[in-house]
């Protein structure tokens, strides 16, 4: 009995070390992400102050008051030449979703707001996509040009489609000095191809610009919804501390045309000869070339998500972006996306652990202390009274045994609020770049913005980011369950092979796309 008491004693007192080795690990990391909102927060304030004072682009190496006076001046980019460049921008499209045509509209507009010559070229499969239909009754052949590019064999429809605007690019004898890509899932305000513009003509060492996306779930949007916005609520802290980043997001990026033509340094036969995901061969080029990729904190795009989500369609969601870390085009970019693997699972794993068995020990205690107070009240009063202090000394106690449970409540706590601030600071830039866009139809323009934000003062921006507290623990809750579904993803990713995206079927060999399968 002894040996057996003494068994359970150490049994016990281990399973103490690694609560707390647990609680340690999950207040780091909600320390971590309350830093990184905390300076998102930050970078949008001053970018919001930026956009009210009329001062120029935030990244530029000039931005004095003669740049200034220039800008006011010219409809041209802060330099010596009023003239704006010429900009194609390439959209590769398939299908036809909800806000689909929306977007297309808000693709219209921008190219019109910019002041250089603006191409739009949308990228489709076949004559017989519902996207070619919906582009030529939408928008006119003058607004755009559908540019048919077949289907792909040895790289994702994506990037086929791409290369196939790359290649339009140049056959039609374009003196387009930038290329825009866009997701056609994403919504513009006038204000973002002059940013790029201006953000590279300012940055000649810049390679590439990228911007970010926000996910804006539609209003009663269900649970499974805001997960899927979720996604990007951690790794937007990325694009959002620093105008230089790591990192690019493959809905909106823009290169100089030459070196596409040129394909420098290999990006675009890595595209086209097995590549799966645009931004992540970008990044790893980048990275190894060390090359600079710029992100101007005004390039943040509304990513409207639908009301609806089938668990089906998000837990694909979620295999899609685990299977992206599984492709690579070199030794050292399996390397690099191997270790992204192994540091998200070890970090995933400690959060969600961190955070349901906080949750559980919370509950557990307000339930005790509830049950104990709700007991002893049946009787008499002067009882009542010596149960409440009985009660305030157990919990004074249980305080004292679980310090990291009590500082990782504190974390929690810290990280709600940041998040909070962090969803006001957004909104508050959507309503500068956006307000003078109509939300339903996407068919107001950048002249009327003026106008636009004189009567919508004191209104909620156009985004709808107003969160409550409740809004912002469901967001945070959806964040815990997008977090935890890494885990069985990252699985997934490295036992299958294949992955399912928009219909086509893609096969993995070796890092690289060996099979594609229409069905």
């Amino acid at each position: 009995r002894v040996g057996e008491g003494g068994r359970a004693l150490a049994m016990a007192s281990w399973t103490e070390v690694a609560q707390r080795v647990v609680d340690w690990h999950g207040s780091t990391i909600l320390l971590a992400l309350s830093t990184g909102w905390v300076l998102s927060t930050r970078t949008k304030q001053k970018e919001v102050q930026r956009i009210r004072r009329g001062k120029g682009c935030s990244v530029c190496r000039t931005c004095s008051a003669t740049d200034d006076a220039l800008r006011d001046e010219a409809p041209g980019p802060a330099s010596s030449d009023p003239q704006w460049p010429s900009v194609c921008v390439i959209v590769p499209a398939k299908g036809v979703k909800d806000g689909s045509v929306r977007n297309w509209l808000s693709f219209r507009e921008a190219c019109a707001a910019y002041p250089g010559e603006c191409r739009l070229f949308f990228c489709v499969e076949s004559e017989s996509d519902p996207a070619c239909e919906a582009v030529r009754r939408s928008l006119s052949q003058d607004d755009a040009e559908v540019v048919v590019c077949g289907k792909a064999t040895c790289c994702s429809q994506k990037l086929h489609n791409i290369v196939g605007g790359i290649s339009r690019l140049r056959g039609c004898d374009s003196d387009a000095k930038y290329a825009l890509f866009l997701d056609d899932d994403v919504c513009l305000h006038g204000e973002l191809i002059g940013n790029f513009v201006e953000t590279l003509e300012h940055n000649d060492g810049a390679f590439m610009c990228t911007a970010y996306p926000f996910d804006v779930p539609a209003e009663k949007s269900g649970f499974v919804t805001r997960c899927v916005a979720a996604y990007h609520l951690r790794l937007i802290i990325a694009f959002s501390v620093s105008a230089q980043t790591n990192f690019v997001w493959g809905g909106c990026m823009m290169y100089r045309s030459r070196d596409l033509f040129s394909n420098a340094h290999g990006l675009v036969s890595c595209w086209e000869n097995g590549g799966y995901s645009d931004d992540l061969i970008a990044s790893a080029t980048c990275q190894a070339k060390k090359l600079k990729i710029v992100c101007n904190p005004s390039n943040v795009l509304q990513q409207r998500l639908p009301r609806f989500t089938t668990i089906r369609a998000y837990w694909n969601y979620t295999c899609r972006q685990v299977f992206v870390l599984d492709t690579y085009v070199s030794a050292w970019h399996k390397t690099l996306n191997r270790g992204l693997i192994a540091i998200h699972v070890y970090l995933s794993a400690f959060f969600v652990a961190a955070v349901a068995s906080n949750c559980f020990r919370y509950a557990a205690l307000v339930v005790r202390l509830l049950a104990f107070l709700v007991r002893v009240s049946l009787g008499h009063s002067e009882w009542y009274q010596l149960s409440v202090r009985i009660a305030y000394v157990r919990l004074v106690g249980w305080t004292q045994r679980n310090l990291s449970a009590v500082f990782f409540f504190l974390c929690l706590c810290l990280c709600l609020r940041s998040l909070r601030a962090f969803a006001s600071s957004m909104d508050a830039l959507f309503f500068e770049l956006y307000s003078g866009q109509d939300d339903d139809d996407g068919r107001g323009t950048v002249k009327n913005r003026g106008a636009a934000k004189a009567s919508r003062q004191g209104s909620k921006a156009s985004g709808g980011l107003t969160w409550n507290w409740p809004h912002t623990v469901s967001m945070f809750a959806a964040l815990c369950v997008d977090v935890g579904l890494f885990v069985p993803a990252a699985a997934k990713a490295l036992v299958s092979d294949e992955i399912e995206w928009s219909g086509v079927v893609y096969t993995k060999r070796k890092g690289l796309i060996s099979k594609v399968k229409h069905r």
